[in-house]
């Protein structure tokens, strides 16, 4: 097998860990930019790496504690909003980050006419 794929198929904390951090600082370049320019775009970007950062660490967990007796105990609706929370939060991280990105460009935009 190639080695790196080796890598990525064993050493998963690895890239979990590069990921949570990459979010993180996604995070905290967004709200020092909602600071500094009042910009709702750099906001609605913090919002979803919060979004994003919150659908990693579930993913990340969720091996851990859900399993057959958590999944009876919360019923089937609980069950089922555990299967559709990572896409949803994942979902509403990306269109957060692009509609930020967008919104400040827009505003950057508008501030120099």
């Amino acid at each position: 097998m190639n080695p790196l794929l080796e890598v990525i198929l064993n050493q998963g904390l690895l890239f979990d860990a590069l990921g949570v951090i990459g979010l993180g600082l996604l995070g905290m370049a967004a709200v020092r930019l909602a600071r500094r320019n009042q910009s709702w775009g750099g906001t609605m970007m913090a919002v979803g790496a919060i979004a994003l950062l919150l659908a990693r660490f579930y993913l990340m967990l969720a091996p851990h504690f859900v399993d057959d007796d958590l999944l009876y105990s919360i019923g089937p609706i609980g069950a089922s909003l555990t299967i559709a929370l990572p896409p949803l939060l994942l979902s509403m991280g990306f269109a957060g980050i692009v509609w930020g990105l967008w919104g400040h460009e827009r505003r950057l935009r508008d501030e120099n006419r």
